[in-house]
């Protein structure tokens, strides 16, 4: 009997305890969610000031094949001046998330990675060798690895993943502009 009290007492005590917990987690959350989502949309709107030079972005989309295409509609003192596009494909390993900016008259304006799962060292090696910034000023139109861009010695499949990448913010530009997201 004792030990099913001291079993009791004990299980009793770890609810209240995990409830405290549980509540003060909570209610940190509730007081610094909107802080947490300022500094969130400021990170990415950097990133997207990284591509292209804007002081605003607003959130579009646009069906591209069988995908819904999230992208920002750049504006610089008021006025449209470009898009963002932010697309994922794969490179070494899985998952490359790319920034792509492309101005209204259909130049990229920059490309940036923001997230990857590759392997170590392989998209330093193609931000080293100065492979994202070779995009800058092509024009929006499908890009081939080694013939419009070259490809970064031994680290060619995060290259081409990139690439990739670019291409789909391409084909959401090109569709919005009226066109078929193939080039057309």
């Amino acid at each position: 009997m004792k030990n099913l009290k001291e079993i009791l007492i004990s299980a009793v005590a770890l609810m209240l305890i995990a409830g405290v917990v549980t509540a003060a987690l909570a209610g940190t959350n509730a007081l610094t969610a909107d802080v947490i989502a300022r500094r969130t949309e400021q990170a990415e709107n950097e990133a997207r000031q990284a591509v292209i030079a804007a002081d605003r972005f607003d959130k579009q989309s646009v069906q591209v094949g069988d995908t819904e295409q999230v992208y920002y509609v750049a504006y610089s003192a008021g006025q449209p001046v470009g898009y963002v596009f932010t697309t994922v494909a794969v490179g070494k390993s899985s998952g490359l998330t790319v920034m792509t900016g492309i101005s209204n008259d259909g130049v990229i304006t920059g490309v940036k990675v923001t997230e990857d799962n590759e392997t170590a060292g392989y998209v330093d090696k193609v931000k080293k060798a100065g492979y994202l910034d070779a995009f800058a000023d092509k024009k929006a139109e499908p890009l081939t690895v080694n013939a419009d861009i070259d490809a970064v010695s031994q680290a060619t499949k995060t290259s081409k993943g990139i690439c990739e990448a670019v291409n789909k913010a391409i084909a959401a530009y090109q569709v919005i502009q009226g066109g078929d997201g193939n080039g057309k």
